[in-house]
């Protein structure tokens, strides 16, 4: 048994974007640095002491930090860089899952493996990715995925922190209870107008208590407060949800754009439920207008499907009814839900043309899985040929809306 127990590893490489960008353009560095179009994707530490933050819109963020330099953004370099970090993660993790900006990995044992403490290894981790990709990353290491989120948090930016054994109590007692995943503003606002402000504070309820204010939620926020991870000690779970969404590059009313993007995003999300075996029973859409006005909808598919057609059927209807101004559209999103194993649906009426339409899906998805998404265009993802530029992972959008 190693001597630290269970170990999970998180690294988030601090203000991503910018500080590639910062990497790249010497004389943009220690200053704030802005990227996005529209709104911030990213943004520098220089730039957050102005209070901007991911997601801000640019108009507002050059208001509060005049002297920002703006950049549009590099996705598909930012992806090498990404790499690069996690190639020198696996040396010190396994069962890397990586996302566009942070890392989870099993690092138990491996500071037996290498003769030092967990504390050390994170900073041993950190110093090889500043020496081989000169990028500043924070390192949080717990018993749990949780913890070793909360933990980089807490060190960031450029710091190590591991949360030892047994002190999982102490090291959360101080924090804001907004700090625990599954605490938004909505709970967050329930549980402030109870004076309650900490997470010891939190943990000073009852299960049944918590339970009766909110449900199954608050079993999962029993266990938490206490620095445990319900999640952690159940089976690998399906998604609730898998969601597609970007920002037009400029607000636009042009129909054939807008069903392109439309078809896209939800081959985009279909692909990702086939790729785990996935059917969804409901598909929601969202779509925000260039007076930031937003509205939203959401059908129940007749029986769940991987079929990418089928469900962009529901799409478009849904999209009928919420395209009812003479405004242009800035913003369009795609939600999948209701989810069911696709071993699981009834097999009594499956027909000679669906095992074709499963056959013709799984080659498309081998070739793109090997040669990239943009291999293969389908359907109304044509119309965006010579509108959006592509590169090997697909078309070229504002924000990274396809790292969900």
């Amino acid at each position: 048994m190693p001597r630290y127990g269970p170990l999970i590893l998180h690294v988030d490489v601090d203000a991503f974007f910018a500080s590639v960008e910062q990497l790249l353009i010497p004389a943009l560095r220690n200053r704030p640095v802005i990227v996005g179009s529209g709104c911030i994707a990213s943004c520098s530490y220089e730039a957050r002491r102005f209070g901007l933050r991911a997601g801000m819109p640019l108009r507002r963020a050059m208001q509060l930090c005049p002297s920002a330099v703006m950049l549009r953004g590099q996705y598909q370099i930012y992806r090498c860089f990404a790499e690069h970090i996690w190639q020198v993660c696996r040396r010190y993790a396994t069962g890397l899952e990586t996302y566009l900006d942070e890392a989870y990995g099993d690092a138990t044992g491996s500071g037996d493996l290498y003769s030092t403490t967990p504390l050390m290894l994170g900073r041993r981790l950190q110093q090889d990715v500043r020496d081989e990709v000169r990028l500043p990353v924070s390192v949080g290491l717990g018993a749990n995925r949780m913890l070793a989120k909360i933990a980089s948090s807490h060190g960031k930016p450029g710091g190590a922190v591991w949360i030892r054994p047994g002190q999982e109590e102490a090291f959360l007692d101080t924090m804001p209870v907004r700090s625990l995943p599954g605490v938004g503003h909505k709970t967050a606002d329930v549980l402030n107008d109870m004076s309650i402000k900490t997470v010891r504070d939190l943990r000073a309820l009852s299960r049944k208590s918590l339970r009766t204010i909110f449900g199954r939620r608050g079993e999962v926020l029993y266990e938490r407060c206490r620095g445990r991870d319900v999640q952690a000690t159940r089976p690998a779970a399906a998604p609730k949800t898998i969601s597609r969404e970007t920002t037009f590059r400029r607000p636009t009313d042009d129909p054939a754009k807008i069903h392109g993007m439309l078809h896209y995003l939800l081959e985009r999300a279909m692909r990702a439920a086939r790729q785990i075996g996935l059917l969804a029973g409901a598909v929601e859409l969202t779509v925000r207008y260039d007076d930031w006005k937003q509205y939203d909808a959401r059908r129940t598919l007749g029986e769940p499907t991987d079929d990418d057609g089928e469900v962009f059927h529901a799409a478009v209807a849904l999209f009928r009814r919420l395209h009812h101004r003479r405004v242009a559209l800035r913003h369009i999103g795609i939600v999948l839900s209701n989810f069911c194993a696709k071993g699981s649906r009834a097999t009594l009426f499956d027909t000679d043309a669906r095992a074709r339409r499963d056959e013709l899906y799984g080659t498309i998805d081998t070739i793109r899985d090997r040669w990239g998404h943009a291999a293969v265009v389908t359907g109304r993802s044509i119309e965006l040929l010579g509108r959006i530029q592509q590169n090997d992972y697909g078309f070229v959008l504002r924000t990274p809306c396809l790292t969900k």
